[in-house]
């Protein structure tokens, strides 16, 4: 339930790098679409982390949720930093995929722990009053999103790292 401006900002700068992440992800990388895509999803991740810290409402103080943020805040400016500077030369283009994939991975285990506390807790709310089972499962379906999205960034990295469209050369033309 969206109770604010900033939750409304949230969810459609959340909603955007979804799509947009998701698009970047799938594409072939390098060259001029998903540079603009790319710039969107980041664009819209900053919007939503931004917002994200100053939101309160779960528990009217900073919580775990704020340090997710903060995680995927760092990982994303280090994901940018290798695709601006193009450093180091010839590694570049896998460190920014891992850096970049991290934000995303992050933002899809939020999205399943807010979709899961969502369709859950008026159930289990009955049951168990407290905050602890809320926490819980946001970890569990949090920590489960996680190990998948490390296994999903593992698995493609080295096709990334073998493509010839990967290649300084080429995506420096492309600029």
């Amino acid at each position: 339930m969206i109770h604010d401006t900033t939750g409304l900002v949230h969810t459609l700068a959340a909603t955007v790098a979804m799509i947009s992440g998701a698009i970047v992800l799938l594409r072939p990388k390098g060259g001029r679409i998903h540079r603009l895509i790319g710039y969107l999803y980041a664009s819209s991740m900053i919007l939503m982390l931004g917002t994200s810290f100053a939101m309160y409402r779960l528990t009217g103080s900073f919580n775990v949720l704020h340090g997710g943020a903060i995680f995927s805040t760092l990982t994303l400016f280090i994901g940018l930093n290798y695709a601006i500077t193009r450093g180091p030369v010839g590694q570049w283009f896998i460190g920014h995929y891992h850096w970049m994939s991290w934000p995303y991975v992050g933002l899809i285990a939020a999205f399943f722990a807010e979709l899961s506390t969502r369709l859950a807790m008026p159930y289990l709310a009955e049951k168990f009053p407290e905050m602890g089972v809320f926490w819980l499962m946001v970890g569990l379906v949090s920590a489960f999103i996680v190990w998948i999205g490390g296994r999903w960034i593992r698995r493609f990295a080295p096709a990334l790292a073998r493509s010839p469209s990967n290649q300084d050369s080429d995506l420096d033309s492309s600029r």
